[in-house]
């Protein structure tokens, strides 16, 4: 194992472990957070096993199949990140209406 591979690893276990924190009422997100470290972990170890996927999927290097995955995850979390904070800008704006139809007075009451 070399060095870069122990620094990633260190790195993804302590991603792991925030993840962990972060979606401890949520099993579902910290069962794919689970996968995702699986995942990386594995290819860290094997780096090869990245380009025998490449090829096997039509890709030239296995860096570049990172890179389309990569670039896909990214794009589907901006999407999602987007539509959440849609909603709750939504989710806001009904309550303050709610809440400024109930607090409303009549003029001259005080």
């Amino acid at each position: 194992m070399t060095s870069i591979q122990g620094i990633l690893i260190v790195g993804f276990v302590i991603a792991a472990i925030f993840a962990g924190i972060v979606f401890r009422a949520k099993l579902v997100y910290r069962l794919v957070a689970l996968l995702l470290f699986l995942t990386a972990t594995t290819l860290i170890i094997f780096p090869d096993l990245t380009t025998a996927i490449a090829h096997a999927l039509g890709v030239g290097r296995g860096a570049d199949l990172l890179l389309y995955v990569s670039l896909i995850a990214g794009i589907d979390a901006a999407l999602l990140l987007y539509l959440r904070i849609r909603d709750l800008a939504q989710k806001i704006t009904r309550l303050v209406r709610d809440v400024a139809v109930r607090d409303a007075r009549k003029p001259g009451e005080e």
